[in-house]
């Protein structure tokens, strides 16, 4: 990868703010499932590999893993870099999901 990254500070704040909120709808989950409520996972719109026999607080607690490991990264050079396409994600796919899995 020789590209500069075509990202903004404005978008990496964007995608900030994003990751956030999602990390809070995630810690919400996790409150009402601790709380003994039925929560569904399908409302979370997160696409991972998932273990569907995976217990739903082991899986909470690993998206909200990613979702803050993301946050970490998202200042570096090569956030939303995609290996396989050989190409940056376009922005209007990360404002979308700035949680996909991709490097770095």
């Amino acid at each position: 990868m020789d590209e500069p990254s075509p990202y903004t500070a404005e978008d990496r704040q964007r995608w900030k703010k994003k990751l956030l909120a999602k990390g809070g709808e995630v810690a919400a989950m996790l409150e009402e499932l601790l709380a003994k409520k039925e929560v569904d996972l399908a409302k979370l719109e997160l696409k991972m590999k998932d273990d569907e026999k995976e217990p739903k607080e082991k899986r909470l607690r690993r998206y909200f893993d990613l979702l803050m490991a993301r946050m970490r990264v998202v200042e570096h050079p090569r956030f939303g870099y995609h290996p396989e396409r050989g190409e940056f994600l376009e922005v209007a796919e990360l404002d979308e999901m700035p949680w996909v899995e991709c490097e770095p």
